[in-house]
């Protein structure tokens, strides 16, 4: 029968710990478009006000969303916004949110069409 023999060791440095980041209080960023300048981008403004559909499900499309849900759900933008806002680190909340959806749809929509592009994501 074999024995095994059990060498000790001393640990010389401790593994090093960082603080445990709670990522729910990890939102840094601020939106790059303002809320009111919607119409900064002429050409996207103008789509969006002679095709709402088309350029609701054009922005769905660019958030990884099916095109077809803006059809289906009655208050899909502030999801759509939470959503932008949630991947790109924006600061606010859910309450904001709805607010500027519930009070200028056309201005929120744009402002998430313009924040993704100046991002490069659209």
């Amino acid at each position: 029968m074999a024995t095994i023999q059990v060498h000790p060791f001393t640990v010389t440095n401790q593994p090093n710990s960082k603080p445990m980041v709670n990522p729910f209080h990890d939102f840094n960023n601020e939106w790059t478009v303002g809320l009111c300048d919607c119409c900064n981008d002429p050409g996207q403004c103008c789509y969006a006000y002679s095709c709402w559909c088309c350029f609701l499900g054009s922005l769905a499309g660019d958030i990884n969303e099916s095109k077809t849900s803006c059809y289906c759900l009655g208050n899909i933008l502030a999801v759509y916004r939470m959503k932008v806002r949630a991947v790109l680190k924006i600061r606010g909340d859910s309450f904001s949110d709805a607010c500027a959806v519930c009070w200028c749809p056309f201005c929120a929509a744009l402002q998430m069409r313009n924040e993704l592009r100046n991002r490069g994501l659209a």
